[in-house]
């Protein structure tokens, strides 16, 4: 997200007005690249960019099980300060699989995910520009909320 200031004169008051100018969502339908080349417009970082690879081993046994089956694409790329960022194309689903598993005790806490429109990125560390959301989930209901700024 891009934050302009611009300043004017009115009168003998000068007024200053913030223009937040969103920048263009990825398109899940181009996949991991889409993703990835969202990043690098927006950050300019997601370098190397891999697809597929065994997910267990790059997200553990725990959160590949929930995740999987509502992953369509997935793959990682090099993203300051993470060696590999994930970067996953979703089904629809994810939210209600790890409200059930919080409620049986499968998982605590919320996903270590951030989620835009069809996609998510694993961590969150500087993330909060990006207009990125959090899910954060109890036994009962699931949300998407803001990422709050540091």
């Amino acid at each position: 997200m891009r934050v302009l200031l611009a300043l004017f004169v009115a009168g003998s008051v000068a007024v200053a007005i913030v223009v937040v100018r969103a920048e263009p969502a990825p398109d899940p339908a181009r996949g991991v690249d889409g993703i990835a080349a969202w990043l690098n417009q927006v950050s300019g970082d997601c370098t190397d960019v891999r697809k597929g690879g065994d997910f267990t081993a790059f997200a553990g046994p725990v959160r590949a099980k929930v995740y999987e089956p509502y992953i369509a694409e997935w793959g990682t790329c090099t993203k300051p300060p993470y060696e590999q960022l994930g970067l996953l194309v979703l089904r629809p689903g994810l939210d209600e699989a790890w409200r059930r598993a919080l409620a049986s005790g499968e998982v605590r806490g919320d996903p270590d995910l951030v989620f835009g429109d069809g996609f998510a990125i694993t961590g969150s560390t500087g993330m909060e520009h990006l207009g990125l959301k959090r899910l954060e989930c109890t036994p009962a209901a699931c949300s998407l909320t803001e990422i709050k700024h540091h």
